[in-house]
């Protein structure tokens, strides 16, 4: 122990000076960390011909879709939820409609919507109707 004593000591005196010991990294902003995501949960359609996902509209969480081959600028809105975002989503089987649930409110009694990706928009309306209600 007495031999290794000196070279301890001499390692502990030779290190770095004090004040680069004591500068920190920046603080990564909690924005980044814990904010809303630009886009996510972008899935394919099952017949391939669409890209789906979640992003926001007018501040809050919606279903997006574009064509799979078409640029990303051209995505379009399917959802204009203004109360509550749009958490979670999935394709039918048949590829035909998005569907997602959402309850209003916070009430916590959720209904099935089921949007066409394919279907025309709506003269003057942002975002077509949802296609079916069920509880």
């Amino acid at each position: 122990m007495r031999k290794f004593l000196p070279l301890l000591l001499a390692l502990a005196l030779s290190g770095r000076p004090a004040a680069a010991q004591t500068t920190l990294p920046p603080l990564i902003d909690r924005e980044l960390l814990f904010g809303d995501p630009e886009v996510s949960g972008a899935q394919l359609s099952p017949d391939g011909k669409f890209l789906s996902f979640i992003k926001p509209y007018h501040g809050t969480r919606n279903l997006w879709v574009k064509e799979l081959k078409a640029p990303f600028a051209s995505a379009r809105p399917l959802t204009n939820d203004q109360a509550r975002p749009v958490r979670d989503y999935f394709w039918s089987r048949d590829g035909k409609y998005l569907l997602y649930a959402q309850d209003k409110g916070g009430d916590e009694n959720f209904n099935i919507y089921a949007v066409d990706p394919a279907g025309p928009r709506p003269p003057a309306r942002p975002c077509p109707p949802p296609a079916t209600s069920r509880a």
